[in-house]
């Protein structure tokens, strides 16, 4: 530690008596106490005047006490605007024997003070929920219960202190409402530099932020960043409110902490580490004591998956064994519990799920960190070849853990969880299912809706789905919802990745290269794979192929893919194959690709495994092989794929039938085959890929010609030179017609 962060915690230390003084009554304080006390003696006249005007007015005024007591002390200039907004609106009676009040007491003198606890008494006594709406247990209540004892327990001096600081707080702020806004300001920095009151400077200074109010706010701003973010402040603002915070509570740890998961949602990660650290400092000056480390495993287990973020395994797992052995000291399971599914996530290991849960795990967090660990182990083992049955067997134990104690959170990521492990599978039409089940589901809580990343995750499934069903326009929509539920960092990187990813393929489809080439680029920043798989994709659709086969080197030349990412390297191997068709060599790539695709339950892989076979087979002149290896891809793709996938496989197999049929016969199977290549037709003009429809058209010309009827080759070709004529293909070549 260097000798600024040695000065920065001695001054910090020294500053220890200040905690003290964070929950004396401020003048804002006293303001709201006056505003309880006047409206204790206008009910009756306010009664008087409607009996339905006072509950209507009883509710207004009941939230704006609340407001005044949970947040943060205000000049009185702000004050007054509340009194008198729309949204409170005191009654004017009200607001006329608030303001006297005002000026009996600063024209009165320091006796006006000696006699509130009297006058508070009476008000006590008459608190009452049947009468005035207000409990003596209420906020309300013990506001004013503690002022009568704070009054009790004060020195002459600190009162006379006290009746200064509330006249020069009033006084203040009543000139600057009387002379107007721009005036305002010009008299609030002249009184400011001269001294309305004749006091010493340091009389008028006290905390904006009590103990209590920075409670709550840090617990609700950590509630909603991590529930419902749309509801938080925004990124400038929380870092403005939490710099107040720090200002008045130096040692507030975490404050420090919250302001580490705001730089998180701009990617402001050296910022991010800086709070974090700032947070240990506070921690350490505050627990002076070594019994007192509750709070530093949770920071060490913050730090270590920020550092995994950043790919530092190495500092992450530095932090995560401090995590470990700081939650040993103390005996924190849940935290234990914890940094046991980070540890397997990080090392790609098994981790140990527990038969059933110990007796002594009653409690809910040690429940929820069995669940999570579930979830954990499920994710790391689904790309290492492990059985699909047992993992969602795990998932349902998690999902029993989650409904007995009600973990919302948890309840959600299961679903998410299972979604993903569908569309691993290839099943998109089960992944988008479970995804609107989520979607809509009641995922509120206490009046408080829930919109967490597994939300996110659900909504670009959806979107993917759609993509994949030509829906451009719904898919369009659900992208523009979530870009509005989730405007920032980390969930943005979710649907930004899922925009481009669309993107890029709908441009590859429709032939256009520099869309496409700019949206591949685009993802390298948020998934350097994908974005080298879609360049792939992009050259071997344009015809490429040696910058292809340069791409596809450099990412197979990485081994660690086949254990971390199985999936990314299968794909792999299947555009290298594709761009290799027909040369006799891809018969190995292909067979050593359906083997590794077999072994890790890729079904949907080893079906396009087995449509390449195809295509290789027909090219070698081997037709009745081709169907049959056509044959067995169809019904997966047919039932899991996409329009796209869906019509290249019935024009393939049209292909492969007519091709394997003899003489006569090949009419009669054109005349069976004839609806799949209308309907590839459609789907294929429903994503704009007039490309393949042109292949078709050319397909059945070709046919027809060497059959010998003429009308039906005439007709083909006139749909051939209308579409080349209205979407010329110019320099567009595809490889063989299997991208």
């Amino acid at each position: 530690m260097n000798s600024e962060s040695r000065k920065e915690i001695d001054a910090l230390s020294s500053s220890q008596q200040a905690d003290k003084t964070l929950d004396i009554f401020t003048p804002h304080k006293v303001a709201v106490v006056f505003l309880l006390q006047e409206y204790v003696k206008l009910r009756p006249i306010l009664t008087k005047k409607s009996m339905d005007f006072l509950p209507k007015y009883r509710k207004r005024f009941s939230l704006l006490v609340l407001k005044l007591i949970q947040y943060p002390d205000m000049s009185y200039k702000e004050l007054h605007d509340h009194l008198i907004s729309s949204t409170y609106c005191l009654h004017e009676d009200h607001l006329a024997a608030f303001q006297k009040l005002i000026s009996t007491i600063i024209e009165g003198g320091i006796e006006m003070f000696h006699n509130l606890p009297g006058d508070l008494e009476k008000i006590m006594s008459d608190l009452s929920p049947s009468s005035v709406g207000l409990s003596q247990l209420g906020i309300a209540g013990l506001l004013v219960r503690r002022f009568i004892i704070t009054l009790d327990r004060m020195s002459f001096p600190e009162l006379m202190k006290l009746y200064h600081n509330v006249c020069a707080y009033f006084k203040k702020s009543v000139r600057a409402i009387a002379l107007g806004a721009k005036e305002a300001g010009v008299m609030i920095d002249l009184e400011e530099r001269e001294g309305a009151v004749a006091q010493p400077k340091g009389d008028r200074e006290f905390s904006r932020w009590s103990r209590k109010q920075t409670d709550l706010f840090v617990a609700q701003q950590c509630s909603l960043l991590q529930t419902n973010e749309t509801k938080a402040l925004s990124p400038r603002d929380l870092q403005a409110k939490l710099a107040e915070i720090i200002k008045d509570n130096p040692l507030y740890s975490h404050a420090h902490f919250v302001n580490y998961l705001n730089c998180l949602r701009v990617r402001d990660y050296i910022g991010a580490v800086d709070n974090l650290h700032r947070a240990f400092d506070r921690n350490a000056v505050k627990n002076l004591s070594p019994v007192e480390t509750k709070g530093y495993q949770y920071l060490s287990l913050n730090l270590a998956i920020l550092h995994a973020q950043f790919d530092h395994m190495r500092e992450a797992h530095v932090s995560l064994r401090e995590a470990i052995m700081l939650a040993q000291e103390v005996g924190d399971r849940t935290c234990l519990q914890l940094a046991n599914s980070w540890l397997g996530y990080l090392d790609h290991h098994k981790i140990q799920v527990p038969d059933r849960v110990p007796a002594t795990a009653v409690e809910a967090n040690v429940i929820k960190s069995i669940s999570l660990g579930i979830q954990f182990f499920v994710k790391s083992v689904a790309q290492l070849g492990f059985e699909p049955s047992k993992q969602f067997e795990l998932l349902m134990w998690s999902d029993y853990f989650n409904c007995q104690q009600s973990m919302q959170e948890l309840i959600a990521n299961c679903v998410a969880e299972k979604a993903a492990l569908w569309t691993l599978y290839g099943r998109h039409e089960l992944a988008s299912l479970m995804s609107q089940v989520l979607l809509s589901a009641n995922m509120t809580s206490m009046g408080r809706a829930y919109n967490g990343e597994n939300l996110c995750h659900a909504i670009c499934c959806l979107a993917l789905w759609l993509s994949l069903n030509g829906d451009h326009f719904r898919t369009f929509s659900v992208l523009q919802y979530a870009r509005k539920c989730f405007p920032r960092d980390p969930n943005a990187r979710l649907w930004t990745l899922t925009e481009l990813y669309i993107a890029s393929m709908k441009a590859i489809h429709a032939g256009e290269w520099q869309k496409a080439n700019v949206a591949c680029c685009r993802i390298y920043p948020l998934d350097k794979n994908l974005s080298i798989l879609q360049r792939v994709t992009l050259n071997i659709a344009r015809g490429n192929l040696s910058i292809a086969h340069d791409l596809l080197q450099n990412l197979l030349s990485d081994r660690t893919l086949v254990t971390q990412e199985p999936l990314v390297w299968i794909r792999a191997m299947i555009l290298h194959a594709t761009a290799l068709i027909p040369s006799p060599e891809v018969i190995n790539i292909l067979i050593e690709a359906h083997e590794f695709a077999r072994r890790k339950h890729f079904d949907y892989e080893v079906a396009t495994i087995d449509a390449l076979f195809a295509h290789q087979l027909l090219a070698m002149g081997m037709p009745s092989k081709a169907l049959k290896s056509c044959r067995e891809a169809l019904d997966v793709i047919l039932q899991h794929g996409g329009i796209y996938d869906r019509a290249k496989i019935m024009f393939l197999f049209t292909k492969c039938a007519i091709a394997a049929a003899e003489g006569p016969k090949k009419r009669q199977e054109m005349e069976k085959c004839e609806p799949f290549l209308m309907e590839a037709i459609q789907l294929f003009t429903k994503l704009g890929v007039y490309v393949k429809v042109k292949d078709i058209y050319a397909f059945m010309a070709q046919f027809y010609h060497e059959i010998g009827q003429q009308a039906e080759r005439n007709k083909s070709a006139f749909k051939f030179r209308e579409i080349d004529e209205q979407y010329p293909t110019g320099s567009f070549e595809v490889a063989d017609g299997i991208i």
